[in-house]
């Protein structure tokens, strides 16, 4: 089953992001003039706008992914699950430790490849950076963006019960 992106949708997101890009700069500009008379509150603000700027780049960087590929970016199938912002060819089934539900990262799904998973993974910035992040909040796996696509976590976990039901949780009541 193939879960294609959305343009219209990405766009908007886009923008958003690209908004957010344009208040972490200003925000660079702030905490750098505020710096050399208050040091704490500067250093603050650059910290702050820091890290805005690296979360608009890397969601920047799968929006160009994602709208660059004619391709759908999610697909499950017998063969396993392909996000093809992490892999070229679907991850096998046999691979794959657990592909949990996580609320508060934006109500998404993160696949985590078991220890001995001999599967070559080559993720695009926006999920190498949630990945790093994920770890600092102990939520490990490369996290599967699905906003901007057609499908839902709940297509999408449907979807997966269909070839590998002990991956995900149980169907929502």
């Amino acid at each position: 089953m193939a879960f294609r992106d959305i343009p219209s949708r990405l766009r908007v997101t886009g923008l958003f992001w690209l908004v957010e890009l344009v208040v972490a700069i200003g925000g660079v500009g702030f905490g750098a003039m505020v710096l050399s008379q208050d040091a704490i509150f500067g250093t603050f603000v650059l910290a702050t706008a820091g890290f805005l700027m690296a979360t608009s780049f890397a969601f920047l960087s799968d929006i160009r992914f994602r709208l660059s590929s004619s391709e759908p970016t999610i697909e499950v199938s017998e063969a396993g699950f392909l996000d093809r912002r992490l892999t070229r060819e679907p991850i096998p089934w046999d691979q794959i430790l657990a592909i949990p539900y996580y609320w508060y990262r934006q109500r998404s799904l993160a696949v985590i490849l078991k220890e001995d998973s001999t599967t070559v993974v080559d993720p695009i910035f926006a999920l190498k950076f949630q990945e790093w992040l994920g770890k600092l909040l102990n939520m490990p796996g490369y996290p599967v963006i699905i906003a901007g696509n057609e499908g839902t976590v709940d297509s999408i976990e449907a979807a997966i019960r269909r070839h590998a039901p002990q991956l995900v949780r149980p169907p929502q009541q």
